[in-house]
């Protein structure tokens, strides 16, 4: 059965609404004079958004496989796919199990460092939705096992995750205030994921739903928006990185786990809330405090490129993007080696990208070397030799004048922070 089984592709499809949705929320901000978009902020955002992607075709066979061996051998029941009643139990109850795996996400330690990189982002727009872990999905199938057990057929699982996270793109935004009693009261909306989002005390861990906002209103989680949101992590990541936002957290953990006392404080770093310290000598365990924080004095990270560097980035970010989504809708037609090899020069470009508009000093030596290492790949695709020698003669020049470039932006950066 699963190897014959083919998954919903509701959400590949949905690609080109969603930055349909994102232009228009650009010309939104624009007629309102706001500015609810930064060019490097939202190129990191779609950065991870990419590899969050083409990681996950690693990653998704063992949930899957699982929820197979568990729902053919264990279920209780067995609902049509056919059946509209059973497709409204299954988004229910995918919507529950979503709101205590993203509850505790955010309440334990190990779940949150898969979970941190979609809360980096200092901005609050539909791009930040876009902005997801490439390594959670290697745990997050654990809280879905119930709907197994039920009964409820693997297509029918993965098509209402799909439609969970399609409905929690649009609430990204601060376009939208409110949209009536009735729907502020039933759904997560996008003034209750403002609250999510935000790092003011009062609004930290609170509002997990992801289509329905009363599972957080039985919970004891909720909270309505009141004062201004402040966005991003309390710890700010400051960097653009989407393979360093990856993995910071876990780095962390372990770093913090290796340096406690006691196998019982080892393994507690793990287990317990973000924030949380182990006893050290004659300070006793408890919790970083959570610092306030102004809208109106809140400082955001914001790398600022020259002119060419931002063209160059862009322009490359662009294709990238689009080659992605290409070889995504294709993805089934290449073999595992094909995919890992496309996969690998793809997180290399974007950690590249990033690193020329953060003004790295190593950025354009990576370039060079992603460069020459992506037309090795179309050579492996298949791409003619002349083509091949001229691309990379091409690329080579491409590469040694925004080294130079870099280096001079670099310079002017240092100059510029001392």
């Amino acid at each position: 059965m699963f190897e014959n089984f083919t998954p919903p592709p509701f959400v590949t499809f949905a690609i080109p609404v969603f930055f349909l949705l994102i232009g228009i929320e650009v010309l939104i901000g624009i007629k309102k004079q706001k500015e609810f978009y930064r060019l490097n902020d939202s190129i990191a955002d779609l950065s991870t958004g990419i590899i969050s992607q083409l990681w996950g075709l690693f990653q998704k066979g063992a949930g899957l496989v699982a929820y197979f061996y568990i729902y053919e051998h264990f279920r209780i029941f067995e609902f049509s796919l056919t059946n509209p009643l059973a497709w409204v139990l299954c988004i229910l109850g995918w919507d529950f199990c979503y709101y205590w795996a993203h509850r505790l996400a955010h309440e334990v330690n190990f779940f949150w460092a898969g979970h941190v990189i979609h809360h980096h982002s200092e901005e609050y727009n539909l791009v930040v939705a876009l902005r997801q872990t490439g390594l959670g999905g290697l745990f997050s199938w654990v809280f879905y096992v119930p709907l197994a057990l039920i009964g409820f057929h693997p297509w029918m699982y993965l098509g209402s995750g799909q439609l969970n996270l399609i409905y929690q793109f649009w609430v990204h935004t601060k376009a939208v205030k409110r949209i009536g009693k009735v729907g502020e009261y039933l759904l997560s909306t996008p003034s209750h994921h403002r609250v999510h989002h935000a790092i003011n005390p009062k609004y930290i861990d609170r509002n997990h739903g992801g289509i329905f906002i009363i599972w957080d209103r039985m919970f004891g989680t909720f909270q309505v928006e009141e004062e201004e949101c402040v966005y991003g992590t309390v710890k700010p990541l400051k960097s653009f990185n989407p393979v360093f936002a990856n993995y910071h957290y876990y780095a962390d953990l372990f770093k913090q786990s290796f340096h406690a006392k006691g196998i019982l404080n080892k393994i507690k770093v793990f287990l317990m809330p973000p924030g949380w310290y182990p006893a050290e000598g004659n300070q006793p365990a408890g919790f970083l405090p959570i610092p306030e924080v102004s809208a109106r004095s809140f400082v955001k990270y914001d790398p600022k490129p020259n002119g060419e560097v931002r063209s160059y980035t862009t322009a490359w970010f662009v294709g990238v993007l689009l080659g992605s989504f290409a070889f995504l809708l294709f993805v089934t037609q290449f073999t595992i080696l094909s995919q890992a090899l496309f996969s690998i020069w793809v997180t290399l470009s974007l950690i590249s990208i990033n690193a020329m508009i953060e003004g790295k000093s190593w950025g354009g030596t990576l370039e060079i070397i992603r460069l020459i290492l992506g037309f090795g790949l179309l050579g492996y695709f298949g791409l003619g030799w002349i083509s091949y020698a001229i691309g990379i003669v091409f690329l080579l020049m491409a590469g040694f004048y925004l080294y130079r470039n870099q280096t001079s932006a670099h310079r002017s950066l240092q100059l510029q922070n001392q």
